[in-house]
């Protein structure tokens, strides 16, 4: 038994490879880029990266510390976070148990009441 051709009675000629001369010119990528910005095209290029001074320096600390605490702040806050990591050189989770050995010994005091209640109005009714 025989295999018969499948692409038998087909005429392939129309599918032959064009020459050389027929294929279009490829452009020029600094015309192309010149045309676009006049026009209003933005690039596609990504933006570019923050330098150094901008990001804030990592730190790394071995503590024992394995707890995630996410929590939502403002700007303001990370900000002041942050300083106070790259001025005291400790990691973020000793100034939180810093801050709250501190709130806890004014937690009774009555400025500090009285801002919480102007701050969450409800807070009493709890």
């Amino acid at each position: 038994m025989s295999r018969t051709n499948p692409m038998e009675g087909f005429d392939l000629t129309d599918f032959e490879v064009k020459p050389v001369e027929d294929k279009k010119p490829k452009q020029n990528r600094e015309a192309i880029a010149k045309i676009a910005e006049q026009n209003g095209f933005p690039s596609r290029q990504a933006p570019p990266l923050k330098s150094e001074a901008e990001r804030p320096r990592q730190h790394y600390f071995r503590t024992g510390r394995n707890v995630q605490i996410p929590i939502k702040g403002t700007s303001e806050c990370q900000e002041h976070l942050q300083r106070l990591v790259e001025e005291l050189n400790v990691p973020k989770g000793v100034i939180l148990e810093e801050a709250l050995k501190a709130l806890e010994a004014v937690k009774h005091e009555p400025a500090l009441l009285d801002r919480l209640d102007r701050e969450f109005p409800r807070r009493s009714e709890r």
